[in-house]
C-alpha cells in the first residue's frame, strides 16, 4: 500500500530527527514512563503482600477478576456487579462493570490463574513489550525514536491503571505494517482481534472500505466471527444479552454523568465543561462522527495521498470522533505524532515540535494531577487534548489538499 519511493522518504524523515537534544527528551520521557509503570507494580506487590488485600484500586482489577471467575466455571458472573467486586474486594460497590466481549475475557484467563500483583506485572510488561514490536517497522532503525514510541509519556495513564489500550495499539500497528507492505490477510486478521475492544476501531472499515481493501475487509470478518463465535460457545451464548444489557446502563450512566467525569477528553466533554447541555453536546459529537466518517472515506479513497498521512488522519478521526473518550484511551496520539513526522507534516519549527511534545505526552499532564492535584482535573486534559487533536487534523487537512492538483481530491 506504500511504494518503496515513499517509503523511504518517510524513513529518512524519521533519522532526520537524530541528535543529542533527541536522546535527552526521549530518556527523560522514557524514565518517567518506566517509573510510573514500577512504582504502581510495587505498590501492588506490597499492598498485596497483606493476605487481606487482593487487589489494588486500579482498572486492572476488573480485567483480573473477570478473567477469575471465568477460570472457575463462571464467566457470566463477571456481569454481576457483587461478584466482580467479592474477587477483587476493592470498593466493590463502585460502579465497574464488565463490558467486554467474550473472546476477551478468555484472553484474560491466564491471567486470572495469578495472584493480582503477578498477572500486573505480566500484562505491563507484555502490552510494553507488544507496543515495542508493533511500532519497528516505523522508526526507521531509529533507537531513540522506538525508544520514545515503546515507553511514551502518552502510555503513563494506561500503564498505572492497568488498562488495555497498548495491546489494542500493538494490534493497530500490527495491522498497518502489514497494510503498509500490502499483506492484506494479515492486516485483516490483526484488524479482527482488535474487535475485542471494538468501540475505537468503528472508522477502520470506513477506511478499508474505501480503499477497496476486499482480502483485508475479508480476513477482517473471518477473525471477528471466530472471535465472537467460539468463546460463545465457551461460555454459552447468553453472554451476549447480559453484554447488550450492561452496555445500555454504562451508556445510560454515562450520559447522566458526563460532566462530572474529570478523566474524560475529547470534544463532546469539552463542550460539556464550557457550560453546554449534555443533549447538545452529544448532538454536536454526532455531527463530528458524520464528519469524520467523510474525512476517513475521502483519504482513504485518494491515490495521491500518502499512506503516512492516511494512518495520521484516521488516528485523529478515531480520537475525535469517540463520544466517551478516557485519558488513557489517547495512548496513541504518540503513534499519531510519529506518522505526522513520517509523512512530513512535522518539521523542526518551533510551533510543529511543540505540537509533537504535546501529542508525545497526550494524557501524561492528567495522570501526573492525579497524584499531585497541581490543577483543576476537568480542564486539564480536554482542554489541552482536544485542541492539540484538531490542530492536528488540520494540518493534516492542509497536507492532503497541497498533495493533490488544486485542492482536488483525486479518487481511484
Amino acid at each position: 500500500m506504500q511504494d518503496l519511493g515513499s517509503r523511504l522518504a518517510a524513513d529518512q524523515r524519521v533519522r532526520a530527527l537524530y541528535g543529542p537534544a533527541l536522546w535527552l527528551i526521549v530518556l527523560l520521557g522514557a524514565a518517567m514512563t518506566a517509573l510510573a509503570a514500577f512504582t504502581i507494580l510495587q505498590t501492588a506487590f506490597v499492598m498485596t503482600a497483606n493476605p487481606a488485600t487482593l487487589a489494588i484500586n486500579v482498572d486492572f482489577r476488573v480485567f483480573w477478576a473477570a478473567g477469575r471467575l471465568a477460570l472457575e466455571g463462571e464467566p457470566l458472573a463477571a456481569f454481576d456487579m457483587a461478584r466482580l467486586g467479592a474477587v477483587h474486594n476493592i470498593m466493590p460497590d463502585a460502579w465497574m462493570p464488565w463490558l467486554y466481549p467474550p473472546g476477551y475475557l478468555l484472553a484474560l484467563m491466564p491471567f486470572g490463574a495469578l495472584p493480582f500483583a503477578q498477572s500486573f506485572l505480566v500484562a505491563t510488561l507484555l502490552s510494553i513489550l507488544l507496543v515495542g514490536l508493533a511500532v519497528r517497522p516505523f522508526v526507521a532503525g531509529s533507537v531513540p525514536v522506538w525508544l520514545g514510541l515503546t515507553l511514551a509519556p502518552a502510555y503513563v495513564p494506561a500503564l498505572i491503571l492497568g488498562q488495555n489500550s497498548l495491546f489494542w495499539l500493538a494490534g493497530f500497528l500490527a495491522a498497518l505494517a502489514a497494510l503498509q507492505k500490502g499483506r492484506w490477510v494479515l492486516a485483516g486478521l490483526c484488524i479482527g482481534c482488535l474487535t475485542l475492544k471494538p468501540q475505537l476501531g468503528l472508522l477502520i472499515p470506513v477506511a478499508l472500505l474505501a480503499a477497496g481493501l476486499w482480502r483485508t475487509i475479508l480476513a477482517a470478518t473471518v477473525t471477528t466471527a471466530v472471535l465472537a463465535l467460539g468463546p460463545s460457545f465457551v461460555f454459552g451464548f447468553g453472554y451476549w444479552p447480559l453484554l447488550a444489557k450492561r452496555l445500555g446502563e454504562q451508556s445510560a450512566s454515562m450520559v447522566v454523568s458526563l460532566p462530572d467525569l474529570f478523566l474524560m477528553v475529547g470534544p463532546c466533554y469539552l463542550l460539556t465543561l464550557m457550560g453546554t447541555s449534555v443533549d447538545t453536546a452529544l448532538a454536536v459529537q454526532w455531527g463530528i462522527i458524520a464528519l469524520s466518517v467523510g474525512f476517513v472515506a475521502v483519504l482513504w479513497r485518494s491515490r495521491r495521498i500518502d499512506f503516512d498521512a492516511k494512518v495520521a488522519g484516521l488516528m485523529l478521526a478515531m480520537l475525535l470522533s469517540a463520544p466517551y473518550l478516557w485519558y488513557y484511551e489517547v495512548a496513541m496520539m504518540a503513534a499519531i505524532g510519529l506518522f505526522m513526522v513520517r509523512g512530513g507534516m512535522i518539521g523542526r519549527s518551533f510551533p510543529r515540535l511543540l505540537l509533537l511534545a504535546f501529542l508525545w505526552c497526550g494524557g501524561l499532564l492528567q495522570a501526573l494531577n492525579a497524584f499531585f492535584d497541581f490543577a483543576d482535573g476537568r480542564m486539564i486534559g480536554a482542554v489541552i487534548i482536544t485542541p492539540v487533536l484538531v490542530a492536528s487534523l488540520i494540518i493534516v487537512l492542509i497536507h492532503a489538499f497541497a498533495a493533490t492538483p488544486r485542492g482536488q481530491l483525486v479518487t481511484a
